[in-house]
C-alpha cells in the first residue's frame, strides 16, 4: 500500500516520487526531490502552466499551498536572500545558551542555520500562521543543535512571555501582516532589554521589468509603486517601524536579486517569483495596463524571454535594532 497523509481536508498517496492529491485539488506531482523530503505532504508540481499571483497572506486557505511551499525554497535560494542572511548573522552574533525567536518562520530554514550558532544549551522558536508551513519547518528540525519549537501562531499577537529572548528576527513577514508595526511591537515586547530585532523585507516599488521595451518597464514601475491591501513596500521603511515602537537601529542594509535569464517554455515564472499574467492583472487592477492590453502584456515579455533580452531586478532591506535596557 502507498504511503498517505493529509494536510487540511485532502488526502495525498504517495508513488515513488511523487504525492497525488485524492480529494480537494486535481491530482499534480512535486516538483523537487528536496520538497518531497522536506514537506512530503504539501507539495504539488507548477508545471509549466502559468499560475495565479502568489501571496502569503492566507497560506494554508490558498489552492496554490503547494506552489507557495515550492516557492519559498526558490527564493531562500536567492543570492540576494542568502546575502541578506549573512549579514544577518555577522549583526546578530548569537551566542551558546542564547534564545532566538522567528516570527513568520516559514519552513524554518533561515532560523535553523542561525540555531547552529545557540549550541546545544540554546533553543529556538519559530512561529508562523501556516499549519502546512510548521509542518514543513518541523519535518527540517531533526539534527538540530539546539532545543527547537515551531508552532502555528499569530505574529500580532505572540504567546510568549515578556523579554523571554535574546534575540528575534522576521523576514519577508511584514509585508504580508494587516499591522507590520503592530507585529514589530512584539517582538520589541518578547526580546529582553539589550535584546537584538533583525527584520529583513522587500520593497515591491524597486520591482524593474527590462524587456526592451520602455512603455511597458514604466507601466511596471507606476503600478508597482501602489500598495494595495498589503505593505508590500515595508521594506524600504524598516527603520520607520522600529522607531515607532521604541526600538533603536544600529545597522542597515540592503541587496538586489536580479534575474537575467528564463525560459517561459520550461518554467512558468522566475524562479521564486509570480507569473507574467498575474503581474498583468495587477496591472490592470491598478489602472496602469487597459485590460485590452493585457495578453500583449504577457507575450512581450515571454517573447523577449525567449530571445535572452529579458531581465528583472527587485531590492530587499534588512535591519537590525536594539532594545532599550532598563531605564533607558
Amino acid at each position: 500500500m502507498s504511503p498517505s497523509g493529509v494536510i487540511g481536508d485532502v488526502r495525498y498517496r504517495q508513488l515513488g516520487d511523487a504525492w497525488l492529491a485524492e480529494g480537494g485539488w486535481s491530482a499534480a506531482t512535486v516538483s523537487t526531490r528536496r520538497a518531497v523530503d522536506a514537506v512530503p505532504v504539501a507539495l504539488l508540481d507548477v508545471g509549466t502552466d502559468e499560475t495565479h499571483a502568489l501571496g502569503y497572506g492566507q497560506v494554508d486557505d490558498d489552492p496554490n499551498v503547494g506552489v507557495l511551499i515550492a516557492t519559498m525554497d526558490d527564493t531562500a535560494d536567492w543570492h540576494a536572500t542568502q546575502q541578506l542572511r549573512d549579514w544577518e548573522r555577522s549583526h546578530l552574533r548569537l551566542r551558546p545558551g542564547q534564545r532566538l525567536l522567528d516570527v513568520g518562520c516559514g519552513l524554518g530554514d533561515a532560523a535553523l542555520s542561525l540555531a547552529e550558532d545557540l549550541g546545544a544549551a540554546g533553543e529556538l522558536v519559530g512561529v508562523d500562521a501556516s499549519a502546512a508551513m510548521i509542518a514543513g519547518a518541523r519535518g527540517r528540525a531533526d539534527g538540530a543543535r539546539c532545543q527547537v519549537r515551531f508552532a502555528v501562531g499569530d505574529a500580532l499577537a505572540l504567546d510568549e512571555s515578556t523579554s523571554r529572548f535574546d534575540a528575534v528576527r522576521s523576514e519577508r513577514c511584514l509585508q504580508w501582516l494587516t499591522d507590520p508595526e503592530a507585529a514589530v511591537a512584539e517582538m520589541a515586547r518578547v526580546v529582553r532589554p539589550g535584546g537584538l530585532v533583525s527584520l529583513l523585507d522587500t520593497d515591491w516599488s524597486t520591482f524593474e521589468v527590462d524587456v526592451g521595451d520602455v512603455e511597458l518597464s514604466q507601466r511596471v514601475r507606476d503600478g508597482m509603486r501602489i500598495e494595495r491591501r498589503r505593505w508590500s513596500n515595508i521594506g524600504g521603511r524598516l527603520a520607520d517601524v522600529v522607531r515607532a515602537v521604541g526600538l533603536r537601529p544600529v545597522a542597515q542594509t540592503m541587496a538586489t536579486q536580479t534575474w537575467d535569464a528564463w525560459n517561459p517554455d520550461e518554467s512558468p515564472t522566475p524562479s521564486g517569483c509570480f507569473s507574467m499574467s498575474s503581474l498583468a492583472e495587477d496591472l490592470v487592477d491598478t489602472g496602469h495596463l487597459p485590460a485590452r492590453d493585457r495578453e500583449r502584456f504577457v507575450s512581450t515579455i515571454h517573447t523577449a524571454a525567449r530571445e535572452a533580452r529579458f531581465s528583472m531586478a527587485l531590492t530587499m532591506f534588512a535591519l537590525v535594532a536594539v532594545a532599550p535596557t532598563s531605564g533607558a
